[in-house]
């Protein structure tokens, strides 16, 4: 099975249409490491920047949004964003956990509401 059909699975399993009795945790960790040691496999860790890594996300935003307009399945778009996001966390000794936990250290507090489409801190509203 290819990364990518595990990540597939991985994702399916988290949204519970899948009923097997397995701990999602212990299976996300799993297929993140997978994903990690594939970029070291294919010197995408050592052979790329962080520049490349990061061209690649925007390449692959494209595609998330493009799927999101035309009303398509985005899973693996958004897979795929995962997958460089774990090359530039891999590169920079960070892991998904750690910057999760960052930038949810930055938002639990965070209030404000949407306008027009868009979110408002509190502090700019006015």
């Amino acid at each position: 099975m290819s990364v990518h059909d595990q990540i597939a699975r991985v994702n399916q399993l988290l949204s519970g249409r899948n009923q097997t009795n397995i701990h999602a945790n212990d299976d996300l960790e799993k297929f993140v490491n997978l994903v990690r040691q594939w970029h070291h496999d294919r010197n995408l860790i050592e052979g790329a920047s962080d520049k490349d890594q990061f061209c690649k996300l925007m390449q692959e935003a494209g595609e998330l949004s493009d799927n999101i307009c035309k009303g398509k399945d985005i899973s693996d778009d958004i897979g795929d964003m995962m997958v460089v996001l774990i090359n530039i966390a891999e590169r920079n000794n960070l892991t998904l956990k750690d910057c999760l936990m960052k930038a949810w250290d930055d938002i639990k507090d965070r209030k404000g509401k949407m306008v027009d489409g868009v979110f408002i801190k509190e502090a700019d509203l006015s």
